[in-house]
Order: C-alpha cells, then structure tokens, then sequence
C-alpha cells in the first residue's frame, strides 16, 4: 500500500475516536478565550493539547557550573611539603595558575609577579653579539620560554604569610625546574647565588641560546637599481632587458557584396 493511503486511513481511523471530555472543556474554553475573541480550531477530535495541572508542575534546580569562571586568582597554599632535590616534584607547594612570560624569568597572574631564582633574567630588549651578528637575544628567550610554559600551572615555592606583589622563587613545570631549563637551554645566565652552575656550563659547551651563534642572516634583497649593470661605450647605462618586437598588425578582411536573390522565395 501506497504511504499516502496508509496515512490516510489512520487519518480517518482517529477521526471516529472519542474526544475526552477533559480535552473537549479545554477546547471549548480556548475557542472563547482572548477577551471575547473567537478562535478557529483545526481539527479539533484529532490534534488536542494536554491537559496539565499547573500545580503538579516543579522546577528543577539549576546544574552547578563546569568550571569557574574569569580571570585566575592569586595561588592557593595546600599543605606545605619540601623536597632536597630541586628536580623532583614539590607535591603541596602552592599552584600557580594561567603564568604569563613577561620575560624569560619573569612570570606573572592573578596580581603576582614571580622571579625565577637563582638567575640572572635576560629582558625581552636585551640583544646579543654573535658571530653571526647583534640579534634580539631577550625577544628569543623569551619567545622560546612562553612555548615551554603554554599557560600550564606551576608549583612555586612561595613564603608563608601574606605575598607581596613582587617575589623571587623556585618554580617547577611538572619535575621540570624551570631555572633549570632556562640556564641549561642558554635562556639565562646563573646568578652568583645560583645552582646551576653544570647547566650553564654544558650551554656554553653546546653554544646554545644567547651563547650560540645567533640566527642565520637573511639573504639579501635583489636591488631594483644594481651598481654592477651593464654600460654602454658612453658610460650610459644600458637596459636590463631588450624591449619586445612590436606585433604586426592582423590582415585586413575583405568584404564582398552578396549577390541579389532571384525567383520565389
């Protein structure tokens, strides 16, 4: 059987059902509703709306929020635990969440700002002389420090009691120590109270970060003017390239009369 004529006769199977009595009150109630106004009903036996008691509705209370919302705050103190290995991970030290690289050393959030220590922080407007040149040598460490971070939280050893704005601290990025990674990377120098004497030793060895080379220079730009170009006999200069011949003009097309019809047509 075709769908139309399925639909058709359960169109017309429904049609013979009883209405409710409830549903035929509502119904009729609609119909006057609206200040008098009278309201057509399609196919009133068939499509009718539910009838629900308003009094055995009840709001469900709203879902607690995925996560918190704005800006981090200032990190929270969990219960204190101090390791001797500086490389290994300090579980309990406070969290420093959404860090933001002001320089290769220098991190701020949430209305703190942390120095890494035990090194000496390269600014992000320091330059550098290598062989290859004067190179931006702090924008590079810098640049270099925040694709380490990626925003990840940190665990810094941060005094008790209230923090100032400004502190030097040991911070970690998993085991990671990040004084560590910057020194040993050639990000930063050690300072004279500093561990990291081996790691900038082996930066030196390797000639890594500010301790290097430098970046490669760029090719230099063909100059649209070149001083070494060809000159003719007079000392005038001579054309880069020779014009190109001028196109011969297309033939003329001759046109002919057509000749006069003749006979019926």
């Amino acid at each position: 059987m075709r769908p139309y004529l399925v639909a058709a006769a359960l169109l017309s199977a429904t049609s013979t059902l009883p209405m409710p009595a409830a549903a035929s009150s509502v119904l009729s109630a609609q119909a006057t509703d609206g200040g008098g106004r009278s309201i057509r009903q399609i196919a009133p036996e068939i499509v009718a709306p539910p009838v629900v008691d308003p009094g055995q509705l009840e709001r469900e209370p709203p879902r607690e929020p995925l996560s918190d919302l704005g800006t981090a705050g200032k990190p929270q103190r969990r219960a204190p635990a101090r390791s001797g290995n500086r490389d290994a991970a300090v579980p309990g030290t406070p969290q420093f969440f959404r860090p933001v690289a002001a320089a290769a050393g220098r991190l701020e959030g949430g209305g703190l700002t942390v120095v890494i220590a035990g090194i000496d922080i390269l600014e992000p407007d320091a330059t550098c002389q290598g062989a290859n040149g004067e190179w931006p040598c702090g924008m590079a460490a810098r640049t270099a420090f925040r694709s380490f971070l990626r925003g990840r939280a940190l665990d810094c050893d941060l005094p008790d009691g209230d923090l100032p704005e400004r502190l030097a601290a040991a911070c970690r990025l998993g085991t990671q120590d990040l004084g560590a990674w910057l020194v040993v990377n050639g990000w930063a120098k050690v300072s004279s109270v500093g561990p990291y004497a081996e790691e900038q030793a082996e930066a030196v060895e390797n000639r890594r970060g500010i301790f290097g080379r430098g970046p490669d220079p760029l090719p230099p730009s063909p100059a649209l003017e070149s001083e070494n170009a060809p000159t003719a006999s007079d000392g005038a200069a001579m054309p880069l390239a020779a014009p190109l011949p001028a196109e011969p003009p297309p033939p003329a097309i001759e046109r002919q009369a057509l000749p006069a019809p003749t006979g019926l047509y």
